[in-house]
């Protein structure tokens, strides 16, 4: 492209805000920086317009466009409302319902004084329910953010009672880069902004470390196709690699507190900051690899929630078969189809820097995989696993040196290299508990020795999370199915025919620790069968 073209391109897409084409439905577009990135104008209007949120919900707990709200439209299938839409809380009330991570902010009743002159007639509304283990993860939770950014812009927009928020885009948190603050970034870590959440876990890092790896980041982006990247048809896998090796173990372990929780993780502002990177992570992904491979409900699923009519809908939405909305109570009763919010400059907003500026470079992740040949594993001499070399020695998201428990198979490597897709499956039965849980596992010769970093540096297949869900039918079985031929054949040549071992290493965080057992996990295994597709309901 001409380079004269190009810096007009660049100082358009720096500029802020601007008409997005000649359309006669035209979003301004807005583009999201990182939270560190902000002005201070922009950071204060950011905070106002979190602020102005938790007001409303302080004048009206049912307000759609307040906090609470917006957090239900997450973490509540159902809550219950009074006939009039009318609750009123207190600054304080409110207060303690965000800082208590074991309160059920879903039961109302549970935390309004509803004191004379307030209407105690119930029906059920649904606020929404989060999209988790399928491949509308991450379309639903674009979706909900478009919405929080819509409620944002409109809690103040002629800054009436502070800065105007008629702009306000919302910021990400870059999780994969080294914290500014104590643990999260320094906006969010102030005890007197609106933006503070006190039951977040806020042990200090060292000083070098980072809080996920931004090579397994780069590499599920530029190298997973959707169903592994976003999740399968049929939420039979436990979900995406970005759900499942990312997501989770950001939530159940990393953050804590509401974050650790699906049903109160909305409560906690962060969360919008850090699924905001997620979507910034599948914009990249978008890029890379377009939208034709998304196939089935990743495209056409109606993404659930109730939201505020006044607020704007996506370009494209209609009612569908949804019907009528009723003229008393005005809402817009689901936030629209999946694919309506594959191009989001087409709905308002973009990220900065563009062409996905905060992910490693595509041939520096090549590099690696060849240092570690394209197979993808080598059992040599000080030699790490591809797997062990993409989380790097600095990320906190590394493989866990004292499991909970261990669980292990042998296994006998094949005499011939194979073109069928083998799978390492993991499965938690149907009768266990629902806890969040870190599981690494590592195929390696004799005995497991866990607690040497050597042993998991060298014999790391791979390591997922599972972020326990409370409250929505998630419960039961299980099923972790991870590709690994690539890996079985580049042992067969010098290997071939030895007996090994299967090894799981199975780490839970506070919430699970007293339910964990050996006998939650049928014993791993590697075969051709992935797992069995299990349809679900949308």
């Amino acid at each position: 492209m001409n380079p004269i073209l190009l810096t007009l391109l660049a100082g358009l897409l720096l500029a802020g805000p601007f008409s997005a084409g000649a359309q006669d439905d035209v979003r301004p577009v807005h583009y999201r920086k990182s939270i560190d990135d902000l002005t201070p104008a922009e950071l204060e209007a950011f905070k106002h317009a979190v602020a102005e949120l938790k007001s409303k919900s302080q004048l009206n707990v049912y307000d759609r466009s307040g906090y609470l709200w917006q957090s239900w439209v997450h973490d509540c299938p159902a809550v219950q409302v009074n006939q009039t839409r009318a609750a009123p809380l207190s600054a304080q009330d409110l207060q303690q319902v965000l800082a208590n991570p074991n309160r059920n902010s879903c039961d109302v009743r549970g935390f309004l004084d509803f004191g004379p002159g307030i209407d105690t007639r119930f029906h059920p509304e649904h606020p929404g329910e989060c999209e988790h283990q399928k491949n509308t993860f991450l379309q639903w939770h674009r979706a909900q953010l478009y919405y929080f950014e819509q409620a944002l812009r409109a809690s103040d927009p002629d800054g009436q009672r502070g800065p105007s928020t008629r702009d306000v885009a919302l910021p990400y948190w870059n999780f994969t880069r080294k914290p500014s603050g104590v643990r999260y970034p320094q906006a969010f870590e102030d005890p007197d902004s609106p933006l503070f959440d006190a039951t977040r876990i806020r042990a200090r890092l060292p000083s070098a470390m980072a809080t996920a790896s931004p090579y397994l980041l780069a590499y599920q982006i530029y190298y997973m196709d959707w169903p592994e990247f976003g999740g399968d048809e049929y939420g039979s896998n436990g979900g995406g690699a970005l759900e499942t090796r990312i997501h989770n173990h950001m939530h159940a372990f990393y953050i804590g507190g509401n974050m650790a929780d699906n049903a109160t993780a909305g409560m906690d502002p962060l969360f919008y900051a850090f699924h905001n990177f997620l979507d910034y992570s599948l914009e990249k992904w978008l890029d890379e690899h377009g939208d034709a491979g998304i196939t089935g409900d990743g495209r056409s699923a109606q993404m659930r929630a109730q939201q505020d009519n006044k607020l704007p809908k996506p370009i494209g939405w209609s009612a569908g078969s949804a019907g009528t909305l009723p003229a008393a109570d005005s809402y817009t009763p689901h936030m629209g189809q999946a694919d309506l919010y594959f191009d989001t400059i087409k709905q308002g907003y973009g990220y900065q820097p563009p062409y996905g500026g905060e992910f490693i470079r595509r041939n520096a992740i090549q590099r690696l995989i060849d240092a570690h040949q394209g197979a993808g594993f080598v059992f040599g001499d000080n030699q790490k696993s591809l797997f062990a070399a993409l989380l790097s020695d600095d990320a906190a998201d590394g493989p866990v040196g004292q499991p909970s428990i261990t669980v292990g198979s042998k296994y006998a490597i094949p005499t011939a290299t194979g073109t069928t897709k083998r799978y390492l499956r993991l499965q938690r039965k149907a009768d266990a508990p629902d806890y969040s849980f870190q599981a690494d596992v590592y195929l390696h010769p004799g005995q497991p020795r866990i607690a040497d970093k050597t042993f998991r540096d060298r014999y790391l297949v791979s390591s997922t999370s599972h972020w326990g869900l409370s409250g929505h039918g998630h419960g039961g079985a299980l099923c972790i199915a991870i590709e690994v031929n690539g890996i079985i054949n580049s042992l067969v040549p010098t290997h071939h025919g030895a007996a090994w071992h299967l090894t799981a290493a199975v780490t839970t965080n506070e919430r699970g620790a007293g339910q964990i057992s050996k006998a939650d996990f049928e014993l791993p295994v590697i075969s051709a069968n992935g797992c069995a597709p299990v349809p679900h309901q949308h």
